[in-house]
């Protein structure tokens, strides 16, 4: 049902006119960046948004970094490129084999050997202590991951994207690249029914691999399903702003962080307000610095100009609370 509740937003994207192709390429190349940049974050990449732009689009080595955090980022670049043209495909059925060729870019210059080759050795999942399945059972495995593929074309295409994310995960088939791979893979399947990718935030990282760990581990599944629907639904929200002429001002820049005065300053909000909506959950902090001062980080603004609109609106704090929880 999650997932059904997007159907309103995908027909709002279909309404609109459809934007030029110039402006398609600047809005592809704006997700391909995005989608770059915080899935190799989530790997475990230091790179910055900028950084990997120069990385992408300049060609250029960023200090600091290490080799392998430049391929990775060109390599994601690449995988979203290529699975861009097979979504594009007439009658095209997303099957086991397009998670092989998505794993051989994820892993290209990195692993090449075992590039769309099944481990042989057993393995951990990415967080905790739990061990996945035995190697001799991951083709059998697999097989059946490929014919479920086959046989789930009438669920919701993001409740099968979804899915097929989570049972790669509860694979983890090959020896590296495992979350990379599924990832992109859940991208093909979204694209390949026209919508748009998912979008993640770079402060989902924790709650992404939390939220795994319990969908795969104690069947536990309600924390994953609500943060890919709010990513799917992310990635909705962005394309309609791009076909109604409205710049993502949330992805042009990295994030910052700001002390609860200099919040205070940015939003025209009193600092006992932004205290109080912190006590009362609408606002999360980001930690505390040395000196035990509050931290925010500047991508919680667009939830407090989106809190104070819902206060126009004359709505309570508590159903404000359950707003924004939904959004």
């Amino acid at each position: 049902m999650i997932y059904e509740n997007l159907i309103a937003k995908k027909n709002e994207l279909d309404k609109l006119p459809a934007l030029s192709a110039e402006k398609q390429d600047d809005l592809r190349k704006t997700i391909e960046l995005e989608i770059a940049y915080v899935s190799c974050f989530f790997d475990g990449s230091t790179l910055t948004r900028k950084e990997t732009e120069r990385i992408l689009y300049e060609d250029k080595t960023v200090e600091n970094h290490s080799l392998t955090e430049h391929i990775q980022a060109l390599n994601a670049a690449k995988v979203f490129e290529m699975i861009s043209e097979v979504a594009a495909k007439v009658n095209h059925q997303v099957d086991d084999g397009d998670v092989k060729n998505i794993h051989r870019i994820v892993v290209r210059n990195l692993d090449d050997k075992n590039g769309g080759i099944y481990r042989g050795f057993k393995q951990n999942f990415p967080v905790g202590t739990h061990e996945m399945p035995d190697s001799v059972r991951v083709q059998r495995m697999m097989d059946d991951f490929g014919m479920w593929l086959f046989a789930a074309r009438t669920l919701h295409p993001a409740a099968l994207a979804a899915e097929a994310h989570l049972r790669l995960m509860s694979i983890q088939p090959f020896a590296t690249g495992n979350a990379c791979t599924a990832r992109f893979l859940m991208n093909l399947i979204l694209m390949r029914h026209d919508y748009p990718p998912v979008v993640f935030a770079r402060r989902e990282k924790k709650e992404y691999w939390d939220t795994l760990e319990k969908a795969v581990f104690k069947n536990d599944r309600a924390g994953y399903d609500k943060l890919i629907s709010r990513a799917v639904n992310r990635g909705l929200e962005i394309y309609i702003q791009a076909s109604r002429h409205h710049v993502a001002e949330d992805l042009d820049r990295d994030p910052y962080f700001l002390r609860i005065g200099q919040l205070a300053k940015e939003t025209g909000e009193r600092v006992s307000t932004l205290r109080y909506w912190t006590t009362l959950g609408l606002l999360e902090t980001a930690g505390k610095t040395s000196a035990d001062y509050t931290l925010y980080s500047s991508e919680i603004l667009p939830r407090i100009k989106r809190l104070k609109e819902l206060k126009e609106q004359r709505f309570t704090l508590e159903e404000i609370r359950l707003k924004l929880h939904e959004e």
